[in-house]
């Protein structure tokens, strides 16, 4: 006898509610049966066991494929830990992101371990989040793996007082504190006010030097670092200011872990830069940096010129070079950063818009990426303010264009630009597709100088299609912006918005039952990983201790993929999962309880943008 259970009902601006009753259901669940039966003879899949939340304390095994294997670990600020991957079938490596942008790569580790070929990353948020941990092989390979995760808090180093206008020597030895790989190193304390400049230098006739300063905090992160200044042989320097007022931690350590020897470190007063050049708006600057140009606010060889300008305005700067890796920098009067570009002029010029929120002089540095010396050109032109952002309205597919007419984000990017009023915690999902350009979305408040809170590329899925899910952080306005990946791209768009209403929570069911769903654009969006940001529904149920259950999901218009672990939502700790256990594109997997508890199931699909109607099927194992 099946049992049907409740999935949760949804708000009046939803679809209708996904469960159907039995007798409503009887003829679409015959046809169901008979499609699975069908599908049965089909060859099996391995069951994967790879993805999904993970927490402190748990360990998990799994197999990287060629794309590696994402977890999503949610972290208090301070709530260090440890990341241990083993493997005898490949050369391990761990990485772990940010949590609003899977490009940036906070830390990671090859053999950290320090037993062969296996992987330990000790990581130290900064603020909490939920951060993805990717498990994956140096060289793509697939491999089984073991993964664990272990609190860890890094241990506190002693560290001198030095201030600015002293000296003091210094010894590596054995004795010396070492960092995870086995570097050794000494470390002063520095206090410094905002925006006050330092000038820092390591010499020893023993030891190929490297200097490193940043936050006095349990886990060090440098701020900036150097190995070999220009004209000075195997010395370190460091041309520093500080961008708060507080403690910084000034690290020696030496090219070479095993290295012993005594050195000397100098932290003096800058010299004064050299008065910046006003830059003529609208005209050509060439420029050389050579081995005697002075540093400038980001530490290093910078050619410095000022701009005044008016709150609100608009200025495209360019940087262009043969010879170097163009870098761009600007900074108000005390050498705050406000904005910098590396490469955003194509190949490697550096080029950005920057709009000051007062009127002032603004510092330009003109520099290179590294140490690299070289001729350069420099244009600063006043540009248009950009137009008003028009109104996005809610669940209409609006039409639009990118074209050269529109407003910068660079010397080729162009963006158009919409507005929203958002309620506290409301959710929502905006697309932007087209045919002749990488789409791109970015979502940010819509007070001061736009900075992205939120940001997508292809979110879509398969394709270059943008998907942004954005959960209103406070109620105001948002500015959304609709361009192109890179900033290039040209061509006709459309943007829709869409309310995805409350989230939907958890339903409920019984071994021997089965759930007719579907998969929608109001459901909830698991985070991340190698099957991008797919639509779930999670249902929960209770099994006893070694009860072996058997899942069947098939869904006739995306690729199932089911699921078995414990907590929901963004909790949820997947066990167990499988693709394509049951046929090309359903889902059958095999399941036996661990301990007498609650465990949910979750339905989703391998893709981000997947949705249509599912049979879900629980049964006990013959």
């Amino acid at each position: 006898m099946l049992a049907i259970y409740s999935h949760p009902g949804s708000a009046s601006m939803m679809p209708p509610p996904k469960m159907e009753s039995l007798v409503s259901m009887r003829s679409s669940f015959l046809l169901t049966v008979s499609t699975i039966v069908l599908l049965a003879a089909a060859p099996m899949a391995v069951a994967q066991t790879d993805g999904g939340a993970i927490r402190i304390g748990d360990r998990v095994d799994g197999s990287t494929g060629t794309l590696g294997r994402d977890y999503q670990l949610e972290l208090r600020e301070g709530q260090g830990v440890e990341i241990v991957m083993r493997s005898s079938d490949i050369d391990s490596f761990l990485s772990i992101y940010g949590q609003d942008d899977a490009s940036e790569v906070l830390a990671s580790d090859d053999d950290g371990l320090g037993e062969g070929l296996h992987s330990r990353l000790r990581f130290y948020p900064r603020q909490s989040g939920v951060f993805t941990i990717r498990a994956e092989s140096i060289d793509d390979s697939d491999g089984e793996f073991q993964l664990s995760v272990s609190p860890w808090q890094p241990e506190r180093v002693r560290s001198t007082n030095i201030r600015k206008g002293s000296s003091a020597s210094g010894r590596l030895n054995a004795r010396s504190s070492q960092t995870d790989s086995g570097n050794r190193f000494q470390q002063y304390r520095l206090m410094l006010a905002q925006g006050e400049r330092v000038d820092i230098s390591a010499r020893s006739d023993d030891l190929d030097t490297v200097l490193a300063i940043g936050h006095d905090s349990p886990a060090f992160t440098p701020l900036a670092e150097n190995d070999d200044y220009s004209g000075e042989g195997l010395n370190s320097r460091i041309v520093f200011t500080a961008p708060e007022a507080g403690a910084y931690a000034v690290r020696v350590s030496s090219f070479g872990n095993s290295a012993e020897g005594r050195f000397e470190l100098d932290v003096a007063e800058p010299k004064p830069m050299a008065p910046a050049r006003p830059v003529p708006l609208g005209e050509p600057v060439t420029g050389e940096l050579t081995d005697k140009t002075d540093p400038g606010f980001g530490g290093v060889t910078a050619d410095r010129y000022s701009l005044s300008a008016t709150a609100g305005q608009p200025h495209e700067i360019s940087l262009n070079s043969d010879d170097f890796d163009a870098y761009l920098g600007v900074y108000d009067a005390n050498g705050l950063e406000l904005a910098t570009d590396d490469d955003s002029g194509g190949s490697l010029n550096a080029s950005l818009i920057f709009t000051p929120e007062r009127d002032g002089e603004y510092i330009i540095e003109a520099r290179a990426f590294g140490s690299s010396t070289g001729k350069y050109n420099l244009l600063v032109e006043a540009v248009e303010p950009p137009p008003a952002p028009t109104a996005l309205p809610m669940d209409t597919e609006v039409e639009g264009e990118l074209t050269d007419d529109d407003a910068r984000t660079s010397a080729s990017g162009r963006y158009d630009g919409y507005i929203f009023s958002g309620t506290e915690g409301q959710r929502l999902q905006i697309t932007l597709t087209s045919a002749d350009f990488d789409a791109m979305l970015e979502v940010g408040s819509a007070e001061g100088t736009f900075k992205a809170l939120a940001t997508d590329d292809d979110g879509m899925g398969n394709s270059l299609d943008s998907r942004l899910i954005f959960e209103v952080p406070e109620s105001g306005e948002y500015i959304v912006r609709a361009t192109s990946y890179g900033g290039e791209g040209r061509g006709a768009y459309e943007i829709r918005m869409i309310d995805r209403g409350p989230a939907p929570q958890p339903g409920s069911l019984l071994a021997g039952s089965t759930v007719r769903g579907s998969l929608s654009e109001y459901d909830n969006t698991a985070g991340g990983g190698m099957m991008g940001a797919p639509y779930y529904d999670d249902y929960r149920f209770s099994a006893k201790k070694d009860e072996k259950l058997r899942f069947i999901l098939v869904a006739p218009k995306f690729d199932a993929v089911v699921m078995v672990g414990t907590g929901e939502g963004d909790n949820f700790n997947v066990s167990k999962q499988d693709d394509d256990g049951l046929s090309d594109t359903h889902s059958r997997l095999n399941w036996t309880s661990p301990r007498d508890g609650d465990y949910v199931v979750r339905v989703t699909s391998f893709g981000s943008n997947s949705t249509g109607d599912y049979s879900l099927i629980v049964e006990p194992q013959s």
